[in-house]
């Protein structure tokens, strides 16, 4: 049993690619600046329309925000017009409360796409939550790229096998913390293809 729990590919499977059309906004969700700046400012690039937000944490750390200083000017320094980049007014403390801030300001703006920027193991939980918390926009999710890329088996490397058991303990407290159903894990709309 322990063998086929060791071999089943559950990294892989938290990990969506789930594109949009034409998003009005790029929301670049906090820390892991290494990986998901880069991604952004790619994305930016395919769509110079959109805004590319930025999320602010109550108190900064290594953990949530390794670069927040440097993040404006690293999107900058690459390429993307600072008069594109918005760093949302709401102070945040998680995932939910990122995607919270993006859907008031997307209300606010009149925003009916967005594309949120994460890591790979982070896609599948971030999509949830923003089509919990947003259904009138448009959501697509892009994976940021990881050095090394991702490990098989997904226990065979420290940042994989952290990362991978975080976020299905952070799946399971989404179905009571914000009731989102484990049926929506696997659920299929317009909003969402996973």
């Amino acid at each position: 049993m322990l063998v086929l729990v060791a071999l089943t590919p559950i990294g892989a499977w938290l990990v969506v690619d789930v594109p949009i059309a034409e998003p009005d906004a790029i929301l670049v969700l906090g820390s892991h600046e290494r990986e998901r700046l880069p991604k952004a400012v790619e994305l930016a690039r395919r769509w110079p329309q959109a805004t590319v937000l930025l999320t602010e944490p109550v108190v900064a750390t290594p953990y949530n925000c390794q670069d927040c200083a440097n993040r404006r000017r690293t999107l900058e320094q690459a390429g993307v017009a600072g008069a594109r980049i918005t760093v949302l007014d709401q102070k945040v403390r998680n995932t939910h409360d990122e995607v919270v801030a993006a859907a008031a300001w997307a209300r606010v703006h009149g925003r009916r796409g967005m594309l949120i920027v994460t890591s790979p193991y982070h896609t599948r939980r971030a999509a949830l939550l923003a089509r919990a918390v947003m259904p009138a926009v448009t959501v697509g999710v892009s994976p940021a790229a990881v050095e090394g890329g991702l490990a098989w088996p997904w226990w065979s490397r420290r940042y994989d096998r952290r990362y991978v058991i975080y976020e299905w303990a952070a799946l399971a407290a989404n179905v009571w913390r914000y009731r989102i159903p484990p049926a929506s894990w696997l659920q299929r709309d317009r909003h969402l293809t996973l």
